[in-house]
């Protein structure tokens, strides 16, 4: 065979294997190559991977738009990854609503157009459909926590010499409430709260068998991320509980949950995270009294 009837092949092959990835593998792909990317399909790759509810659902206006760049780079970063153009790679995010949880990510995705149309016109009614989105993130929160993840996060909090807890922004209360847990329950825990700018002294005297117990969701503070790295390149166990498999936390982590990652308003719900580290505190103490 020629080489020139081989190159005019090469498309053909990766449309057809496009057409038949799965979501999983397409995410896989992008994360492998997302450092080789120009920094507008980065741009696109964070936000699909982020927001895949969104990337599946919208027009490529509505996407570019909120991604700030050209509808036509929408294509090319589709065709940097075999497809035909863009239309087919969000084929591979409408399958992921039908096979992976549709009643969750269906659900979730109008809960947030009625909020939006709501907020405005009715906002008593904005309690309703709040009330009912943080619901659903706890419902997802009992399908998605395996019992081998949970109990070896009460181990690492259980064996852990010193705690240390850092959240930022929507994360904060959840990072108070993991300090005020594990206070109440009497481990020796502190809580990086960033007052008087010495974050940075007070992490690098964590040790090997101390624990940094890390929250953070999108967008995701440069200061936490940068504790969490450092933590990780020291060698410091991190439990994280985090939004996305993107997520830097998820990615730095020792273990890590993703929690609240449905986005039906510029406020999401902390219900999933608030319950996970309630349950755990819980769990740790009946499992110490034993």
């Amino acid at each position: 065979m020629s080489r020139r009837v081989q190159r005019s092949l090469r498309p053909r092959a990766a449309a057809a294997a496009a057409e038949s990835e799965t979501f999983d593998a397409l995410r896989a792909r992008i994360k492998d190559r997302y450092d080789t990317l120009s920094p507008h399909l980065q741009r696109l790759a964070r936000y699909a991977l982020e927001d895949p509810n969104r990337f599946a659902l919208e027009t490529i206006i509505a996407i570019a738009e909120r991604a700030q760049v050209q509808p036509s780079t929408l294509i090319r970063f589709a065709k940097e990854f075999g497809y035909t153009g863009f239309s087919q790679m969000q084929q591979v995010f409408k399958l992921r609503l039908i096979e992976g949880g549709p009643a969750y990510r269906e659900r979730a995705y109008r809960h947030r157009k009625r909020l939006e149309g709501q907020a405005a016109d009715n906002p008593v009614a904005v309690l309703a459909e709040f009330a009912d989105a943080s619901a659903l993130c706890l419902e997802r929160l009992k399908e998605t926590v395996q019992p081998a993840a949970f109990e070896q996060a009460l181990a690492m909090l259980g064996a852990a010499q010193q705690i240390y807890v850092i959240g930022q922004r929507r994360a904060f209360p959840i990072a108070a409430y993991v300090a005020y847990g594990m206070t109440r329950l009497e481990y020796r825990c502190t809580l990086f709260d960033f007052v008087g700018g010495m974050v940075p002294q007070q992490a690098a005297t964590l040790h090997g068998d101390d624990l940094l117990v890390a929250v953070a969701f999108a967008e995701y503070t440069p200061a936490v991320v940068d504790i969490v790295r450092d933590a990780h390149i020291r060698g410091v166990p991190i439990l994280a509980i985090t939004d996305v498999p993107s997520s830097p936390l998820a990615r730095y982590s020792t273990l890590s949950f993703l929690v609240d990652d449905m986005d039906v308003h510029r406020f999401r719900p902390i219900a999933g995270a608030i319950c996970l580290v309630q349950a755990l505190m819980i769990a740790l103490g009946a499992t110490r009294e034993r």
